[in-house]
């Protein structure tokens, strides 16, 4: 079974139940996440809003970008935050990043999301040290999540030390040994910043090794881009106006105004630019358990990461 992560953020929200205070703590962060996206509100998407007269302990706010494939839900005194990512997943590195330090991709999708909500520093627990365990209340406040565990030693806030999986490697039995809750100053995750900061300073950077491995988003002059921090050129080679990367790692749809197109995680643009959505799917047969299908929607096509068309 799956356990997943989350990413906890403090936030100013004295209360859930004070509606003026909640309402004001979650306007003003969404404002922020578009202000950091150079006042693109499309990067903000699906936010909620909700209660039950009947019901006072049901209280919702919530928002999603999917350029980072998170959803935001506030809670009285910080955010939780949940990749799409399993919990094991923040201790796995898949490859070492342009200083020669182990990379973890959960990691720096926790990172860009700091960078987005205006902070430099965060938090990281398993699922039952966040939404699934007995401290999802309301009145909970960011102090409760701190000391909260199923006893002393499992509410520790263990410094979060990369080198410490640098060997891990589960193609080789090698699995990382991990514990509940961490703190993380993302100290690699700033060196790469700045690197690129430094290499690249015509440009705004606003995340690193996102929407493409190896690939910044970047603003000038209010203009958006897709920036290879190895090569120096952007993708599609001028502006866009939004991204999305919610394709379990398919690919990413790029948008200039309302047309979109599909490229894969290698920067391959798949499809021209149209108006449309795509959507992903799994491959039901066994031998294909894990293929990924993409699907045009404006016109019924159908193919794979590679660009080569899915016939059923």
């Amino acid at each position: 079974m799956s356990v997943d992560l989350s990413l906890i953020i403090p936030n100013n929200c004295q209360s859930l139940r004070d509606t003026q205070n909640a309402r004001k703590c979650f306007d003003d962060t969404i404002d922020s996440v578009i202000k950091h996206f150079r006042g693109r509100k499309q990067f903000v998407t699906d936010i909620i809003i909700s209660t039950n007269e009947e019901d006072p302990n049901y209280i919702k706010y919530s928002f999603e970008i999917p350029l980072l494939n998170i959803t935001a839900e506030m809670h009285s005194g910080f955010w939780d935050i949940w990749p799409v990512a399993g919990y094991n997943h923040y201790f796995i590195p898949f490859n070492t990043d342009m200083l020669g330090k182990p990379r973890i991709w959960a990691r720096e999708v926790c990172f860009n999301t700091l960078l987005a909500f205006g902070h430099t520093e965060g938090w990281v627990c398993d699922e039952f040290h966040s939404w699934n365990c007995g401290l999802d209340d309301y009145d909970s406040t960011f102090e409760d999540w701190k000391a909260y565990g199923e006893n002393d030693e499992d509410s520790i806030i263990h410094e979060f030390d990369i080198m410490r999986f640098a060997d891990v490697d589960p193609k080789k039995g090698i699995w990382p040994d991990y514990d509940r809750k961490y703190h993380d100053s993302y100290k690699e995750c700033h060196d790469v910043l700045n690197a690129i900061r430094s290499r690249f300073p015509e440009y705004d950077i606003l995340s690193i090794s996102n929407p493409l491995p190896n690939c910044a988003f970047a603003a000038k002059n209010d203009e958006l881009f897709i920036l290879n921090y190895e090569t120096g050129s952007c993708l599609t080679g001028t502006p866009i106006d939004n991204c999305r990367a919610d394709f379990c790692g398919a690919g990413i749809q790029v948008f200039k105004g309302e047309k979109s197109a599909f490229f894969n995680m290698e920067g391959e643009q798949l499809t021209d630019f149209r108006v449309g959505k795509f959507s992903l799917k799994w491959d039901t047969r066994c031998i294909y358990a894990f293929r990924q299908i993409i699907i045009d929607e404006a016109t019924g096509r159908k193919f794979l990461s590679d660009g080569t068309s899915y016939e059923e």
